[in-house]
């Protein structure tokens, strides 16, 4: 059971630190190089595609990482500092999405329906450069994960 638990959880991680990764190096550069007509709507039809499905995902790789904290603690009795490190910085990702990201995301999002802001590109810039910090730490978390599955 253990086994199964170790690699959902680090294919579910693997794969949204890599969305992440992947939005962070390739989509949003490509963005920035095309004309605002074509970029404003896609980057607002993106916050909103993304700003549904990401959060279910968050957690999911949170609560998978405290799933094998658990279950590593309950079987040796010890707490396995790498993952349970992990699930913190899961965590705090977590927290960093909501309280820095998530509002540009919406009002990104809501360009749609409603007439952007002249500087709408200075939320764009603000949004890229707090994705890319949270990119660091959910590669850092991504990383406890695998140390915390090979030494154990």
């Amino acid at each position: 059971m253990m086994e199964y638990l170790n690699v959902l959880a680090i294919i579910v991680a693997g794969l949204m630190v890599g969305s992440e990764l992947a939005v962070a190096a390739f989509v949003h550069p490509t963005l920035d190089r095309l004309p605002d007509s074509v970029h404003l709507p896609v980057a607002s039809a993106l916050a909103r595609v993304l700003g549904r499905f990401m959060p279910f995902w968050y957690i999911l790789v949170f609560l998978l990482t405290l799933a094998e904290v658990l279950f590593q603690w309950r079987q040796s009795r010890r707490l396995p500092i790498w993952i349970a490190t992990s699930a913190v910085l899961w965590a705090l990702a977590s927290l960093y999405t909501i309280t820095a990201l998530v509002p540009i995301n919406n009002r990104i999002a809501s360009w749609e329906k409603v007439t952007p802001p002249a500087d709408w590109k200075s939320f764009r810039s603000r949004w890229d450069l707090l994705h890319r910090w949270r990119v660091v730490l959910l590669t850092i978390a991504f990383a406890f994960l695998i140390v915390g599955f090979v030494s154990k």
